[in-house]
């Protein structure tokens, strides 16, 4: 009979070894002349994606850093130079606003890259801890404020007010009544706004390009009426949307 072991467990074909990895970036950082250099460099140079790499060390930073001791070891003097955004919050909105308006929606990484941007998109990612987060604070930057349910209540005790010594002594025997919090999590907050482009499903409009829109997580079928906070019946509407539909089930 074979000796042959049967494991549950399966080697992953994708996997790439980490000598190739180190030669891609030993040929990167040639190509840069022994200085630090972002993903997108990395990308534009090597055979592989720079995520590659990024998974193999833990971050980008760690990448560098591997870089520094690796050529060291070897008389080879590795510069890493300060490359952190040096940009206010102010100029990254500037700059998203510009591109944001150029394309007309939301810009994919792949389009910010494409226009050629004064900032750049892992810069921005840094800052923001994401691209989406990045996009939600845009819009809540252009909206004034931040973004809510449009029919949320905080969630609360109703009592009733004694007016007695009696009325008080009956009130502390009736159970209180908890009214069912209508707070949507904030990151099934930016799923919605993600998914619907952060833009209003019905007139279309977004603070991005539309000065003075506000945006509103609607619920479709009302919460008044049993409507959950899933993200299928959450929606994104602007103010003057969310207030005309009012506590309706539209189709």
């Amino acid at each position: 009979m074979s000796d042959f072991k049967f494991e549950f467990g399966r080697h992953k074909i994708s996997k790439i070894p980490r000598e190739k990895v180190i030669a891609e970036l030993e040929k990167v950082t040639k190509h840069f002349n022994y200085t630090d250099f972002k993903q997108d460099d990395f990308d534009k140079i090597a055979d592989i994606s720079y995520y590659k790499a990024y998974r193999e060390f833990g971050s980008w930073g760690k990448v560098m850093e591997f870089l520094a001791d690796h050529f060291k070891n070897q008389g080879i003097d590795f510069k890493i130079t300060t490359r952190r955004s040096s940009y206010s919050v102010q100029e990254m909105f500037d700059e998203m606003e510009r591109i944001w308006r150029q394309l007309g929606h939301r810009p994919s990484r792949n389009e910010w890259v494409a226009a050629q941007p004064k900032i750049s998109y892992d810069s921005l990612y840094r800052h923001f801890g994401g691209w989406t987060n990045a996009c939600l604070k845009f819009i809540e930057y252009k909206s004034g404020g931040v973004i809510t349910v449009g029919d949320e209540r905080q969630e609360r005790e109703q009592e009733v007010q004694p007016t007695s010594v009696e009325n008080k002594e009956n009130n502390s025997q009736r159970p209180k009544v908890v009214e069912k919090s209508r707070t949507v999590p904030l990151s099934l907050r930016m799923k919605v706004l993600s998914r619907d482009n952060f833009r209003c499903v019905f007139c279309g409009r977004s603070p991005a390009t539309d000065i003075g829109t506000k945006l509103h997580i609607d619920h479709i079928v009302p919460f008044a009426n049993g409507g959950g906070n899933t993200l299928e019946n959450l929606q994104t509407l602007c103010e003057e949307c969310n207030l005309g539909k009012g506590d309706r089930h539209l189709e």
